[in-house]
């Protein structure tokens, strides 16, 4: 199985893969996780990040996250991921793979070109894997934060994205796992 084909699969991507036989793959890797936990980063030490694989998903590394009960501080648990490709614009929406290990919400986020912080907040069943998709055209500016210069009243652009964010919007301890993230049609 190709690379390519084994991450669209991982990513949970099957218009990515549909494409991908027609060798017109539409898919964009945000993170692959190839590059090691180099190009993640947690805000707190005490949220512990680990690469691995799952026997449930095919080829493709997963990250896993142990968070701690939230704390004071509202990015307490934020995980960040450098973007292998910060050009989404050929694509339509998030893609990932997620299987937490209870219900819960999670929030994801990332800066368009005008700095503005857009965030989409997903519910999420315990055990089991679950894709989820978040439309370019459906996600919303951040309510509670905008970054310093951010030109607020400018349409989304993704031409230039340099990471993405995700965090548990939970109010216990736990533990998640995570595909590759991608960017589809």
């Amino acid at each position: 199985m190709s690379a390519w084909l084994a991450l669209a699969l991982a990513a949970g991507c099957a218009s990515a893969v549909t494409a991908f036989a027609g060798e017109k793959s539409s898919a964009i890797v945000i993170q692959s996780y190839e590059r090691g936990l180099s190009a993640i980063r947690a805000a707190n030490p005490a949220v512990k990040l680990s690469l691995g694989r799952d026997p449930s998903l095919p080829d493709g590394l997963v990250l896993s996250i142990d968070y701690p009960a939230p704390s004071g501080n509202p990015a307490g648990r934020d995980i960040w991921c450098d973007a292998e490709n910060a050009d989404w614009t050929r694509g339509h929406a998030i893609s990932f793979q997620v299987k937490p290990d209870h219900a819960m919400r999670l929030s994801v986020s990332f800066q368009d070109r005008n700095r503005v912080a857009y965030t989409s907040w997903n519910e999420l069943k315990g055990g089991v894997w679950q894709t989820v998709r978040i439309p370019f055209d459906q996600i919303q500016p951040n309510p509670y934060f905008q970054p310093p210069g951010a030109n607020k009243g400018a349409p989304i652009d993704v031409s230039k994205v340099t990471s993405i964010g995700f965090a548990p919007q939970d109010p216990a301890a736990g533990r998640l796992a995570i595909g590759p993230f991608a960017v589809v049609d």
